[in-house]
């Protein structure tokens, strides 16, 4: 339990500030029936594009298609998940905003610091098993806002994440030249002024970040040539899987063994998980 008080120690969250944010939030975003009463025309059409596509989205957690069997820990506007594929290694799990949001850098302060919990409570988690975290976001689509905010979080052993920054860095740079059409510098190293300083609002972006305190974020100028799985691509090449697995497409296992999984996950992140102290 102490495990757990540590992570509270960066974001605590009491009853009522918990509260007081959904006061905020129901004000801001409404019932579903009058979120835009408060908007003019052309945004109440952009807002209901955005409506339908939460009914749409698997990972709007509202969604009752919602795969809710894949759910290990939820907090107040943030949920941690096991991806529905294969995933790349054992113990690679997401962080998503409940809404419908399109990136980590737009959200507001409150989502913001619930993802970071995640992160933190993730990373002590995983270093009692002696692996690192890397952390990946791709954005894309924003005008669309067809794709759901996620963090793909995936442990790696300590001495091949040591290596993460210099193989992402090559395959950053080494990739440039067929995606970038200017000259402007296309890889931000993040260590300084974290995500939310390196990258305007509303452009896409490639986002890796290695633990907590350092990571890179492309810009993404051509979303056509970029490939959504480009961050996965890199950890299955850092890992040395055969070529069959590095081109595979996603395999879906069953329930049974997702669930299997989703109780195994949940015992081990049980000592470190937060969103206990939020009842």
């Amino acid at each position: 339990m102490r495990r757990a008080n540590d992570c509270l120690s960066w974001g605590k969250w009491k009853r009522q500030e918990a509260e007081n944010i959904k006061l905020i939030q129901n004000k801001q975003y409404g019932r579903a029936d009058d979120e835009y009463d408060f908007e003019d025309g052309p945004c109440r059409k952009s807002r209901k594009k955005v409506a339908t596509q939460q009914e749409r989205c698997l990972f709007c957690f509202e969604n009752p298609n919602q795969p809710k069997h894949l759910v290990v820990s939820i907090a107040n506007f943030t949920y941690l998940m096991l991806p529905q594929w294969q995933p790349v290694v054992p113990g690679h799990c997401f962080i998503l905003p409940m809404q419908h949001e399109s990136a980590t850098r737009s959200v507001d302060n409150y989502v913001w610091e619930e993802i970071r919990n995640f992160k933190k409570c993730l990373v002590m988690m995983f270093a009692k098993q002696g692996k690192d975290l890397v952390f990946l976001e791709t954005v894309m689509g924003l005008a669309q806002q067809r794709r759901h905010c996620l963090i793909e979080c995936i442990p790696l052993p300590q001495k091949i994440a040591k290596q993460a920054p210099l193989y992402f860095k090559k395959a950053i740079e080494e990739a440039e030249h067929e995606w970038s059409q200017h000259n402007a510098k296309k890889l931000i190293d993040t260590s300084v002024k974290g995500l939310r300083g390196s990258v305007p609002k509303d452009f896409p972006y490639f986002h890796v970040e290695f633990g907590l305190n350092s990571g890179f974020v492309h810009v993404i100028e051509n979303e056509m040539q970029f490939k959504s799985t480009f961050g996965l691509d890199v950890i299955r090449g850092m890992l040395r899987l055969p070529e069959e697995e590095v081109y595979r497409r996603r395999r879906h296992e069953s329930v049974g063994a997702k669930k299997h999984a989703v109780a195994n996950f949940a015992r081990d992140w049980e000592p470190f998980d937060w969103t206990k102290q939020l009842d």
